[in-house]
């Protein structure tokens, strides 16, 4: 039963004035009363006695007139005795009734007082509430009021304070109080929506569907591209797989059950969903609020429809560069061979061939064979993978084999090569990977000369530093683009015939970060740009190993 406080107060306040009231006038009663009724018992009891002597009296004087006989002496003054005793009582009498009629008086003076008291104390009452209604009922109905608002979620109401406000007490410092905290909370659920929102942006910005599971299956966050993977909008986790249950055991492998079992940190899963192989990567997420062995599941799910489709045009392409180089360095050295043979058909058809110049003419043929024994086998020494990472390479003969692969590229494209270096520069670091570096900045130099030019490699030593230049003078980067060409999937074209993924120049920074190198670049737009390679000297480059 709901009971208002300021029905409570009254009630309260009611009541004890009628106990204090009914005590006083039982305790009035009982002691002031009592006496009252004692004393007029006793006035009573004398007023009968002085008046049986009074009666005695009046009947003796009347016996004695009738008879007229002169009394004895002592019975004449035993009468006087009597008379002046009656005399006495009657005086007593008076002084006892005056007594009562003073008490009786002061009894409804009493009572009247009691009256007056009363209806004070009514008027009291009153004014209590008045006091209460005003200082304390209103303050707290304001803030009972405010917490139901701000419980319905009115974190703008605040407490109206009065405009003429001389005195202050609890109550308005606790409003004022209560506005602030209010204006506190309004501000940090502000901006824990603004925290939210910049986290919502933030995973929706990146490309794989990210969505984070708690322990019931239940999708608490999720981004724009898990959304894009999974049109509906799941509740559940599994029901994005298309089951009403959780996953079963088989047929899917459930991050969830499967972190809980193994109690790893993170786990790798293939999931195959409608003919859509997914790459899903799941780790255990730990909120301070949980209870100990409770967390939640982050997952990225990737789509590897496009990274395949993307692989296999890449291994296409590079099909397609490594056949075309291979055809036409081969083209041009069996071109030497047959016009050697056609020479010597026709020297010795004519009997011109002497044993001297057949010799001479095979070892020509032999040269050209080695030559082309040699172009697969430095290409598949380019795409040869190897896990080895700390080999010495001699960096020159490095570039001089990557620039003879791409002989035919630079010709057909009317680029002149130079190398300027005036001894060999070793470093520490895979060959392959270094040849990579060099073939993807040179390529990417080929494409911005696409009307011919000069492309200029240079290796010198600085400040214990190995250093390469590669220089083009090609149409150059624009100055807003730089900052940005190293980002993975930027893919400007340097030239309007090139049409780039734009992971080559990801790659090499890749590569450089491995060795612990550095790469920059500096460019001008229509005279060329140049990228500069700085690796360690092989002496440093073992000190700060050793120090880790």
């Amino acid at each position: 039963m709901y009971l208002s406080l300021k029905r409570k107060i009254f009630y309260t306040v009611f009541t004890l004035f009628v106990v204090t009231s009914v005590l006083f006038m039982v305790m009035f009663t009982v002691v002031y009363a009592g006496k009252y009724n004692e004393a007029h018992d006793t006035l009573s009891k004398r007023n009968q006695y002085v008046m049986s002597l009074l009666y005695d009296n009046i009947i003796l004087q009347r016996k004695l007139k009738q008879l007229n006989v002169s009394l004895p002496v002592g019975v004449d003054d035993n009468i006087a005795s009597k008379q002046e005793k009656l005399k006495q009582e009657r005086t007593i009498n008076a002084e006892i009734q005056k007594n009562f009629n003073m008490q009786h008086q002061a009894f409804y003076d009493g009572m009247k007082i009691i009256g007056v008291s009363f209806l004070f104390s009514i008027l009291s009452i009153i004014g209590l509430g008045f006091v209460l209604q005003r200082c304390v009922i209103i303050p707290i109905k304001k803030l009972s009021d405010a917490a139901k608002r701000i419980s319905k979620g009115d974190y703008s109401h605040r407490i109206e304070k009065e405009k003429k406000q001389y005195v202050v007490d609890e109550f308005d410092t606790l409003s004022e109080t209560f506005n602030q905290m209010m204006s506190s909370i309004e501000n940090n659920i502000a901006e824990l929506k603004d925290s939210r929102h910049f986290l919502q942006l933030l995973i929706d910005a990146i490309p794989d569907g990210i969505r984070v599971i708690d322990k019931d299956y239940k999708i608490v966050l999720s981004n724009k591209a898990y959304h894009e993977q999974f049109s509906a909008l799941n509740e559940k986790c599994f029901e994005a797989y298309g089951f009403d249950m959780p996953c079963p055991h088989g047929m899917f492998n459930c991050p969830l059950k499967e972190i809980k079992a193994k109690n790893s940190k993170s786990i790798s899963l293939i999931q195959n969903i409608k003919g859509r192989p997914l790459s899903v990567n799941a780790a255990p997420l730990y909120l301070k609020n949980m209870k100990k062995g409770e967390f939640l599941i982050i997952e990225s799910i990737r789509d590897l429809s496009e990274d395949i489709r993307f692989s296999h045009q890449q291994k296409i392409s590079s099909l397609g560069f490594l056949a075309t180089s291979v055809a036409h360095e081969m083209k041009n050295n069996l071109g030497s061979v047959r016009m050697i043979l056609e020479n010597m058909k026709e020297m010795a058809s004519q009997k011109n061939l002497s044993q001297s110049e057949a010799e001479h003419y095979l070892h020509l043929i032999y040269e050209q064979v080695v030559l082309s024994a040699a172009i697969p086998e430095r290409l598949l020494k380019l795409a040869r993978y190897d896990t080895k990472t700390d080999e010495i390479i001699e960096i020159c003969s490095s570039i001089e084999e990557v620039v003879s692969i791409l002989d035919y590229e630079l010709k057909r494209n009317g680029i002149a090569v130079r190398c300027l270096w005036n001894q060999k520069y070793t470093i520490s670091a895979n060959e392959s990977d270094f040849k990579m570096i060099v073939l993807n900045l040179a390529q990417n130099a080929i494409k911005a000369m696409p009307s011919g030019g000069e492309l200029t490699f240079n290796a010198y030593e600085k400040a214990k530093k190995i250093v390469i230049e590669i220089k083009d003078t090609g149409i150059g980067i624009k100055p807003s683009k730089i900052k940005h060409i190293f980002e993975p999937f930027y893919s400007e074209g340097r030239s309007n015939r090139s049409t780039g993924t734009g992971l080559g120049l990801a790659i090499v920074k890749s590569l450089v970060d491995k060795y612990q190198g550095k790469i920059s670049v500096s460019s001008k737009t229509g005279q060329g740009t140049t990228f500069i390679l700085k690796f360690m000297t092989i002496e440093k480059k073992k000190i700060a190993k050793s120090l880790k």
